[in-house]
């Protein structure tokens, strides 16, 4: 073992002793704590695009379902909806039905009066995709959905240059009264249910977003289990217990034979929800430090970071020292990919032109994903074939593609076919026409980006091609991916429905801008595209999804690194906790157990 790995586990290994889960004497009230690895961009969810804000508005604002909590493979139930959508024989035209005596938090919009959830705010926060001045990246997904005359009222706003109408009714989506909300699609959509479900489907009150305009990213007022409380950007997330919150009691449906999820429906079936009075979140972006926080017992929960693994699951095992303490370990492959996207209007990585298609296709050749799994992710992933997540229609696990390939002398190979030689002798290929060749990627000053920059520098160095990184924090790379001018950035992207056709959409044309960041617009992608949009699920519509894998990895807009897997650690008190694929919510389905608490802090 190399020393500073020795170091570092003699460090863990005597906080454990010295500190022995120091959570503070029995619980006054019950205080979820956790770390994020990365800042929050904010809360609105209309304008947000990361998981970690994801994380926090799905507990303040609610979708119209949501997925079972235990349920594996996903269920959809209903979250706001009073019961499951109606739909015609067409699947083009759906009506739900609310549960009346929802209620938001109170905010000064509302005039003191108390503000029922009604059909009406969910046609408000859908216009609100469509309204340019939101900007919106979640438009192309709501495009997709075909909502008759919702692309056209967003095309009037956008041709008169005038605000955007919410006020004029449209075909595609009305509330038919006070708690019916109906939709009327241009085509079949037979998976809509899955497209309402999630922190960014929540509903808004349109007197909120009126009376707080441009400062609504700080200021979510929703109906979910818990407001926001305190806010410091990039340090300090805290949620609070929503007093309006409706009767809701815990209840779920694991599979019969899931023994652990069946013990945990019966310890906690029937508990009003939330169970937890508050969550604190704090932003530990350096790993260590988050790491030596749980082993101190100050967070709740963690995903353990690859550098730790060796010393949380040695050999895909719990490590006694923490199996003593009662800390419980979970892996989960998860429906994150990690990839790398290549800007297709960058006059040097984009376009679709052979010499191009060549530059792109050398720099995957020349990365080695099997050495980046083993020294930056402690062996938790498994390559990519292709962009598709796993546990999602369209993934298969038998698929082999080029996408996975290493292979240095094929890189070289094409690079030199196509003119990407050195022509200076100085060690660096140049561009055909001889001009320099540097590529420019995104980057963050964490310590786990650090060590990835520097295996990719020296990937790309062997096959003679230059890479600059530019370094800035992730909500500035992602404001810049949106408008277009980052040439490469590497990040993670995870679906949230287990339709495959959410991993297309990075690579659908009019999805450009959105989570279409690469800004692919290939014609028979985007035409494959299209046509799974209304097709049932099938063997039809599986093959489609291969002929889609084919034209990615042939043009290769971006190169899917890994499938990640994630491992999550929990302490002794937290009770109920249990992370799998396309959780959308979690902090009010969980318990702190008081007794677990206090025996922790007299063994101190």
């Amino acid at each position: 073992m190399h020393a500073t790995s020795v170091m570092k586990l003699l460090s863990c290994l005597a906080l454990c002793a010295a500190c022995s889960l120091p959570r503070a004497g029995p619980l006054q009230s019950k205080v979820l704590r956790l770390a994020f690895s990365v800042a929050e961009s904010g809360f609105d969810p209309a304008r947000i695009d990361d998981s970690y804000s994801h994380s926090v508005t799905v507990h303040i604002f609610e979708s119209l379902y949501a997925y079972d909590y235990l349920a594996v493979p996903v269920k959809v139930r209903p979250l706001t909806a009073a019961a499951m959508p109606e739909h015609s024989p067409d699947f083009r035209v759906w009506t739900i039905r609310l549960q009346p005596g929802i209620f938001f938090t109170d905010d000064r919009a509302f005039q003191g009066r108390k503000r029922e959830l009604v059909a009406e705010d969910y046609v408000y926060s859908f216009k609100r995709y469509a309204d340019p001045a939101v900007n919106s990246p979640h438009w192309s997904g709501i495009l997709d959905l075909g909502i008759t005359g919702l692309s056209a009222l967003r095309q009037r706003a956008l041709d008169t240059k005038k605000p955007f109408e919410y006020d004029r009714e449209i075909v595609g989506l009305k509330a038919l009264d006070r708690y019916t909300l109906q939709f009327r699609l241009d085509d079949a959509r037979p998976r809509l249910a899955q497209s309402l479900i999630g922190g960014f489907r929540g509903a808004v009150a349109r007197e909120v977003v009126e009376a707080h305009g441009g400062s609504i990213m700080e200021h979510p007022v929703g109906t979910g289990p818990f407001k926001l409380g305190q806010w410091r950007r990039s340090s300090l997330i805290v949620l609070e217990r929503n007093p309006h919150f409706r009767d809701v009691a815990y209840d779920a449906e694991p599979a019969a034979d899931d023994v652990a999820g069946q013990a945990v429906l019966s310890r906690l079936k029937g508990r009003k929800l939330p169970m937890v009075d508050r969550v604190e979140i704090s932003i530990i972006d350096a790993d260590q430090p988050r790491w030596l926080t749980f082993l101190g017992g100050k967070i709740d929960q963690l995903e353990v970071p690859p550098e730790f693994i060796p010393l949380a699951v040695p050999n895909g095992r719990l490590a006694p020292y923490l199996e003593q303490r009662g800390i419980a370990a979970r892996v989960v492959l998860s429906q994150f990919v990690s990839y790398v996207y290549f800007n297709m209007n960058d006059p040097l990585v984009g376009g679709y032109t052979p010499e191009k298609v060549a530059l792109r296709r050398a720099v995957s050749l020349g990365m080695d994903v099997d050495r980046q799994i083993r020294i930056l992710r402690g062996g938790q992933a498994i390559p990519a074939q292709s962009p598709i997540s796993a546990n999602v229609s369209g993934y298969e696990g038998s698929f082999r593609s080029e996408n996975s390939e290493f292979n240095r002398a094929k890189a070289k190979a094409l690079l030199d076919l196509y003119g990407y030689v050195d022509r200076n002798g100085d060690g660096w290929r140049e561009r055909p026409d001889g001009s320099p060749l540097i590529l420019k990627i995104g980057s963050d000053s964490s310590q786990s980006s650090r060590q990835n920059d520097e295996l990719m520098r020296s990937d790309l160095k062997a096959i003679g091609l230059q890479v600059v990184f530019h370094i800035a924090q992730w909500p500035e790379h992602l404001k810049a991916a949106h408008v277009g001018s980052l040439m490469m950035w590497q990040l993670g992207y995870g679906v949230v429905k287990p339709d495959g056709l959410d991993s297309l959409e990075r690579l659908y044309g009019p999805a450009a801008g959105g989570s279409n960041l690469s800004r692919f617009n290939l014609p028979a992608m985007n035409l494959l595209y299209e046509r799974m949009l209304g097709m049932p699920d099938g063997p039809e519509r599986e093959a489609l999804f291969v002929e889609a894998k084919r034209l990615a990895v042939a043009y290769m807009p971006e190169k899917t690194t890994v499938h990640r897997m994630f491992t999550y650690l929990n302490q002794p008190w937290l009770v109920g906790y249990r992370p799998k694929p396309f959780q959308t919510g979690w902090y009010h389905m969980i318990d702190l157990d008081p007794e677990v608490v206090s025996v922790a802090a007299r063994g101190r």
